[in-house]
């Protein structure tokens, strides 16, 4: 590289340096963890938890925040890491493993034949920032468990929650997220209990 292209390179770098377009953006990860003891139930249901769907207005990995009746905006600067999608379903995985309500939940790619199989479809998933006193996180998240043999409905339910998040910052939002999915999971949990 000649003398006049690296000069060029160090003046373009220097300039979006004291013009601020060098952007810090921070990755965000659901740290949802199931604490209740494990309860044995069933031994004879093997899972696959399929990968969920989410509503497009909240497929992007950036936040969204809610500001009024009808108006959303996108945080360019905070995000989730992975995909919403990917991570609740990872997340709803590993909470049912750890349950004891199956015999197996089986993980993606595996060949083993599930008995059953649950679907999800996150609904809404933003802070909602239209009480500035009082922002709150929201989740709204529909299952749908499938007894393969007979391809018949076994349980379906939407879950909707909200969880007050101590001030407008992103981390203190992604705590108020967490306490969403983990209502979401145990009230998911215990609907399982009694319908398997």
């Amino acid at each position: 590289m000649n003398s006049k292209v690296m000069t060029l390179c160090s003046f373009m770098i220097l300039s979006m340096l004291l013009s601020g377009c060098v952007y810090d953006r921070r990755n965000f990860v659901l740290e949802v963890c199931r604490d209740h003891p494990r309860q044995e139930v069933s031994k004879d249901v093997v899972l696959d938890v399929q990968s969920f769907n989410v509503d497009t207005a909240f497929s992007n990995r950036s936040f969204v925040y809610r500001k009024n009746q009808s108006e959303y905006e996108t945080d360019f600067y905070n995000q989730f890491l992975i995909r919403p999608e990917d991570m609740v379903t990872e997340k709803t995985r590993s909470w049912l493993s750890e349950s004891g309500l199956f015999e197996l939940v089986l993980e993606p790619g595996s060949y083993i034949d599930a008995s059953h199989m649950l679907e999800g479809n996150i609904i809404t998933l933003y802070g909602d920032f239209r009480d500035k006193s009082s922002p709150k996180a929201t989740m709204k998240i529909r299952f749908i468990l499938i007894k393969l043999s007979g391809k018949s409905v076994v349980f379906a339910k939407t879950y909707e929650t909200t969880s007050e998040s101590n001030e407008r910052t992103a981390k203190s939002l992604v705590a108020a997220f967490d306490n969403c999915l983990t209502n979401i999971l145990s009230d998911l949990e215990a609907d399982l209990r009694e319908h398997l």
